[in-house]
């Protein structure tokens, strides 16, 4: 069984295959160009040109990269298990399963309801799954009460590009600029929603921490160029008492849509 994931995951290239994980490449446009995300465009690329104003955004993974990533795979392997960002979120889900339908069924597609660290759980969640013997039939079936309980928090540093992304009106990015007022996103149930708000960064990572600790044991952290932000929400979340697994770089999806500065936590649900 070989598994595939989209670049969304928060892994480089080197660090998904040491998991046993093959990524393809989200696209990330830029002055109408589209540059292949970690092979042709790197995260401190992306970030770099944020920070200088450049309007960058992102796109799905092309039909050919999957359809090669698939036909290599499957001269060695059996079955290839390709988990992706939300389909709500990306259209990569609706053309990973138009492309496997060339396959006659031995490609799966499934929809991870989530992105970056969430995605990488699902993806763990489907290994262990059928490691433990569910059949291939039933995997969407047996993994989709899992999925629905993965659960992420996004802190952008600032509501700049939360504004360019057309994310939220030029109204409500003055009044947050102004008052130094932040939200909270919440990532679930394959969606991208606006959580609590609090007055400034510092008072986010407490509240993601408190957030946090209510209802996870455990999650993995990711950032966006702010080592010292992921460091002081590390520190917040071990204080409530939650243990963070790994840390991952967000990715250009986040980059592009949350900003340089941003941080995250995700985590499943209990067992």
């Amino acid at each position: 069984m070989a598994f595939v994931a989209d670049s969304t995951l928060g892994l480089s290239p080197k660090e998904a295959e040491a998991q046993g994980i093959h990524l393809v490449p989200q696209q990330v446009i830029w002055e109408d160009r589209a540059f292949r995300d970690l092979w042709e465009i790197t995260p401190e690329e992306v970030v770099r040109l944020l920070e200088e104003g450049e309007r960058l955004t992102t796109s799905q993974v092309a039909p050919e990269d999957l359809k090669a990533t698939y036909e290599k795979l499957l001269k060695t392997h059996e079955r290839v298990v390709s988990v992706h960002v939300s389909g709500k979120l990306s259209g990569t889900v609706a053309t990973a399963q138009s492309v496997a339908q060339a396959f006659g069924g031995r490609v799966k597609v499934l929809d991870s309801g989530s992105l970056n660290g969430g995605l990488l759980l699902v993806l763990q969640e489907a290994r262990r799954l059928l490691a433990s013997g569910t059949p291939w039939e039933r995997l969407e079936q047996a993994l989709a009460p899992y999925r629905e309980r993965v659960f992420g928090y996004v802190l952008p540093k600032t509501l700049t590009h939360l504004h360019r992304s057309g994310r939220i009106s030029g109204l409500k990015h003055l009044v947050g600029s102004l008052l130094r007022i932040l939200s909270v996103l919440e990532v679930r149930r394959g969606g991208v929603l606006p959580g609590p708000r609090v007055r400034g960064f510092a008072e986010g990572l407490k509240k993601i921490a408190e957030l946090f600790r209510r209802d996870f044991p455990e999650g993995a952290l990711a950032h966006v160029a702010n080592p010292e932000g992921a460091k002081a929400l590390l520190q917040a979340v071990k204080a409530e008492g939650v243990e963070v697994q790994a840390t991952l770089f967000a990715g250009a999806a986040v980059s592009v849509h949350a900003g340089p500065g941003t941080v995250a936590l995700f985590a499943g649900p209990r067992r």
